[in-house]
């Protein structure tokens, strides 16, 4: 089963590369705490299910709940620095879920399935991108859908940036931002080295969690996104359609990929359980990519075998970053200073 359903206002409407399908019917719960739902089609064994929110302009905090027949679950709240529960813990957590930090996997049936999600915020959300999507865990390659569209669609290539050239201690762990800084330094249009350098390291330090003390974790990149004025969403998918999308916007996209040994030739990594690299186009059976584990920014950019990375983006999870197109009315500057 594959589910995707998208709720925005404003900049969402005009701005997302992807379809929105209407909005959101908030409800203020408690002073500046606002409330929506959205109702999922009930949820078959062995899906994966990633909620995903972002919102401009003002500062905030959010948190998703999942209620169900069965129970429900919740997953930490956002940003990752944050302590603040915006839901009472659950005294009927579902083990019919498990939760992971960036979403939840079914285990058994999930029926009459409801996506409950708070926001910390002073007014009610007006610029913002509310995502749920939904597919298996895993799917076959040979089960995987071919693109119908052109068989090329690329853009200028963005800014390439190798995590390698951070510290030792952090450098093989910061695919996510480095790839999340590539795609933001081009929708924001920072281009001087100086600048695009300052702007990783700041995005690096921005996407820690201090308590996973990992730096990939989705919803975190999605937020720091969001706070530079970039609407953005995580969602899983099952074919090359939404980038296809995204591309013919000229936005590229963070694709999370995994491959066991030589299973994607000519990568930097000869194997992998998650990475994350920025994909910027394709051409034929070519796929255009900045890989952040090369070595240095001279060999980030990669063109691989799409039938390959096809397999190792959609096999499991199918996990990808999308951005609205670049705004102009709204700098990184004015959004830094509205969140100090």
């Amino acid at each position: 089963m594959e589910f995707t359903r998208r709720l925005g206002q404003t900049q969402a409407t005009r701005h997302f590369p992807l379809p929105i399908d209407g909005l959101a019917d908030w409800k203020e719960i408690d002073p500046g705490v606002w409330q929506t739902e959205l109702a999922l089609p009930d949820l078959p064994p062995k899906h994966i299910i990633v909620p995903s929110f972002a919102l401009v302009g003002v500062d905030f905090r959010f948190q998703f709940q999942l209620q169900h027949l069965e129970g429900s679950n919740i997953l930490r709240s956002i940003p990752a620095d944050s302590e603040l529960n915006l839901f009472s813990p659950p005294t009927d957590n579902s083990s019919n879920l498990s939760d992971h930090i960036d979403c939840w996997h079914s285990q058994s049936e999930v029926t009459t399935a409801i996506l409950v999600l708070r926001v910390q915020c002073a007014e009610q959300p007006q610029q913002y991108v509310l995502a749920t999507s939904v597919r298996p865990l895993e799917i076959e390659p040979h089960n995987i859908r071919s693109s119908s569209h052109s068989p090329i669609n690329r853009m200028v290539q963005p800014p390439a940036i190798s995590q390698m050239a951070a510290s030792a201690n952090i450098r093989n762990r910061i695919c996510s931002p480095t790839a999340l800084a590539m795609a933001l330094s081009h929708l924001l249009n920072v281009v001087e080295h100086t600048q695009i350098e300052d702007f990783w390291t700041q995005l690096v330090e921005d996407c820690y969690d201090p308590v996973t003390k990992a730096y990939g974790m989705w919803p975190q990149a999605i937020f720091q996104a969001s706070r530079l004025g970039v609407l953005a969403t995580v969602e899983c998918n099952a074919d090359w359609q939404k980038v296809e999308q995204a591309l013919t916007s000229k936005t590229p996209v963070v694709c999370s990929v995994r491959f066991a040994k030589d299973e994607l030739q000519h990568a930097p990594l000869t194997q992998t359980a998650g990475h994350l690299v920025l994909l910027y186009g394709f051409t034929g059976n070519s796929v255009l990519v900045l890989d952040p584990a090369a070595e240095n920014p001279a060999e980030v950019p990669r063109i691989y075998d799409r039938a390959q990375f096809t397999a190792a983006w959609l096999r499991q999870r199918g996990a990808a970053y999308f951005f609205s197109i670049e705004d102009r009315s709204f700098s990184v500057l004015e959004s830094q200073q509205r969140s100090n």
